[in-house]
């Protein structure tokens, strides 16, 4: 594959490899199944936790649901609805809405949880794009990377990670900052090979005069297959005075093969990344709960902070005026879905939320088509499926 990727196809590809703008150190070459040449994900064993899945994008063929559902499945909503049932197993909640338009160019989208997430399905060759947002990781139940991985490897036709980031949380700072970040750029702790190029750097935030609000640094360009982000992570969640940092690259499969063992040991992963990583990932990232807890205590007080300063003038009038359970019952939200979008991850887990799609009233079919019953060869769309 070198002498091909030097030879016949040296001209085709250059345009791809001089735009990737990023050093990947010493990596295997593959040929996909459509005859282009792509990196496999660096490894690197480690014995830590070094780092959290905190987002992931994967695609599957509709065929999957047609296998697990063990018939047919004619429309959309009846694909959807096993869909939503394998979800609620490995994640711990289903597909709960339709939204009123598609993403990811898919034709349609459904919400995955409570916000936990979207599910993209229609018009991309009965391919089902599945997309767990840092909050779904962060709520799915316990192990669902295992499972995942097991679906993946063991159900699922043809599947694929479009997307993973792996995050690695420092909460009080002792030793990542992103001005330790910046020095390793100065110093070539991104870049693989000594002299080699140096990747795309900005800085996002006031960096002269810091105001609270929180710095971001990113190493690499947002279209490569690796992007990296160095933020002050409680700063940006509330809480102006917060050492909390957080490093968090983001890998796509642009020109990089991601393997399913990242699900399993992303640290393995993480820790090849760049060089400079080497500064930690030998520390064990706090367990998600830790991190969850963390944040709740940051969104909780910057919250009251808001209210206070916002309506509690008016509060403290009402208070007087009629005393303190009728004020609050005259000022409080009664709808339904009451809780702020800025709080509900507080409350989120796999058991609250809307009812996902599979435990609602089922999709009604047509009676003309009840009588499809067997599973065909390859899917409604294959060549010797129905038509």
């Amino acid at each position: 594959m070198g002498e091909n990727l030097e030879g016949a196809r040296a001209d085709a590809d250059a345009h791809v490899w001089a735009s990737a703008d990023e050093d990947l150190g010493e990596v295997s070459l593959v040929m996909t199944d459509s005859g282009e040449i792509k990196t496999v994900m660096v490894r690197k064993p480690s014995s830590s936790q070094a780092c959290i899945i905190d987002w992931i994008n994967f695609t599957v063929l509709e065929d999957t649901f047609f296998k697990t559902a063990r018939q047919t499945l004619v429309t959309d909503d009846q694909i959807i609805e096993e869909a939503s049932r394998q979800f609620e197993k490995i994640f711990g909640f289903g597909i709960t809405g339709k939204r009123d338009r598609g993403m990811y160019f898919y034709r349609e989208s459904w919400v995955l949880g409570d916000g936990m997430g979207f599910v993209c399905f229609g018009g991309q060759r009965s391919t089902m794009l599945v997309n767990l947002s840092g909050q779904g990781c962060q709520n799915a139940v316990g192990g669902w990377e295992k499972r995942l991985f097991d679906f993946l490897t063991t159900v699922a036709v043809r599947p694929s990670i479009s997307r993973i980031d792996l995050a690695h949380d420092d909460i009080d700072g002792r030793y990542l900052s992103v001005d330790w970040a910046y020095d390793q750029y100065e110093q070539g702790g991104y870049t693989h090979k000594a002299g080699g190029r140096p990747p795309n750097i900005e800085r996002v935030g006031n960096w002269t005069r810091p105001t609270g609000k929180g710095r971001t640094l990113t190493i690499g360009l947002r279209s490569s297959s690796k992007y990296l982000r160095v933020y002050e992570k409680g700063r940006k969640e509330g809480d102006k005075s917060s050492p909390w940092c957080r490093c968090e690259v983001e890998f796509k499969n642009t020109n990089t093969v991601i393997p399913f063992d990242v699900l399993l040991n992303p640290t393995d992963f993480f820790a090849a990344a760049y060089p400079c990583f080497a500064h930690f990932v030998h520390v064990d990232t706090p367990k998600r709960m830790a991190v969850k807890a963390k944040t709740a205590q940051i969104t909780v007080d910057a919250c009251i902070e808001v209210t206070k300063h916002q309506f509690g003038k008016y509060i403290r009038v009402f208070r007087e005026l009629w005393g303190d359970k009728e004020a609050l019952d005259l000022i409080c939200n009664e709808t339904e879905d009451y809780w702020p979008k800025r709080m509900k991850p507080l409350t989120s887990n796999a058991t609250s939320g809307p009812v996902p799609v599979h435990k609602q009233a089922p999709a009604r079919v047509p009676s003309f088509l009840q009588f499809i019953t067997a599973v065909p060869s390859f899917g409604l769309n294959g060549e010797n499926g129905f038509v």
